[in-house]
């Protein structure tokens, strides 16, 4: 959660000094995917989908890197200019794949590099990487359920804020049996909490979210290169000093994400190097919240492109 956005924020909604630091009405952070919109919208929700590559193991690596034309982590601008990369890496440990349930432990890292060098402070790193993300976790899954824990620790190699700590759960239900004869897809709704443990910018705020991330329709899907299309919907809650108003009143609804993306097969590199997909998105956000508003400069939507590769091995 990005407190040094959040005081710019505030600063242009009650004009304080951008750098005062903000104890009047909490201290709201600034928001992904990476989940999904972004952290990772996030990132980070950064963790990556399990791999299904080649490897048969107990252990499996997966990573990769997208281009964005804007980052916002649950609703907060955190920078629509120049170029964003935003390379990524998980190694995944199933601990139990029995029948009747799976364990899968995981630890990942999840990291932002812009040109435009986002609130660098000068001497404090390398001023083009804004933030790089540690993230472990555990999924347990019995039947069509997934209850994930997650820990993270943003940091910020250029200085733009301090290190800010949290623990979130997600409940995954996978309605693919549900739908049969129904809807001809799986809607796979879920529901996470996010609670910041250590935050050495303000006080710990708490986010949640809600969503589904159908998989509507593959193109091409006995061809060579199968196109496969997900529409993802979240909508981002303030639970605790997460979003306000002009006024400094908390706002429960943050925003809402709807995005289109798409992935490709690469077949022509070779399965002893794992499998390797061209990925991308256009996603529409619309943002409820004031504040977050005025952090997009005064605008209440935003549309953001990404283009990616990712492998699994």
């Amino acid at each position: 959660m990005k407190r040094l956005c959040q005081r710019l924020a505030l600063a242009a909604l009650f004009g304080v000094p951008a750098v005062a630091p903000v104890t009047s009405f909490g201290q709201a952070a600034a928001d992904e995917q990476k989940t999904e919109s972004q952290k990772p919208v996030v990132a980070a929700e950064v963790k990556q989908e399990e791999p299904t590559g080649p490897n048969a193991g107990r252990l499996s690596f997966s990573g990769g890197a997208d281009f964005v034309t804007a980052y916002f982590f649950r609703g907060y601008n955190q920078e629509d200019q120049g170029l964003i990369a935003q390379p990524y890496a998980t190694l995944y440990i199933k601990l139990d794949d029995s029948d009747a349930h799976k364990v899968t432990a995981y630890v990942g890292t999840w990291n932002s590099l812009h040109s435009e060098h986002t609130l660098s402070n000068a001497g404090g790193g390398p001023d083009a990487w804004y933030e790089s993300d540690f993230l472990g976790g555990v999924d347990f899954s019995s039947g069509a359920f997934t209850l994930g824990f997650v820990y993270t620790a943003y940091t910020y190699p250029n200085g733009a804020a301090e290190t800010i700590e949290e623990v979130g759960a997600k409940l995954t239900w996978d309605d693919t049996t549900f739908q049969k004869g129904k809807l001809g897809f799986a809607l796979k709704p879920y529901v996470a909490a996010y609670a910041e443990t250590s935050d050495g910018n303000g006080s710990e705020d708490w986010y949640g979210e809600v969503g589904v991330a159908p998989g509507v329709y593959t193109f091409n899907k006995d061809g060579r290169y199968p196109v496969a299309l997900t529409v993802p919907i979240a909508v981002g809650l303030g639970l605790k000093d997460y979003y306000f108003d002009d006024d400094g009143h908390e706002e429960f609804l943050g925003y809402v994400s709807a995005a289109v993306t798409a992935s490709v097969p690469l077949p022509f590199i070779k399965s002893d190097y794992g499998s390797w997909n061209l990925t991308g998105s256009l996603q529409y956000l619309w943002l409820n919240a004031e504040g977050l508003q005025t952090l997009n400069h005064g605008d209440d939507s935003e549309l953001i492109g990404k283009v990616g590769i990712a492998f699994a091995y």
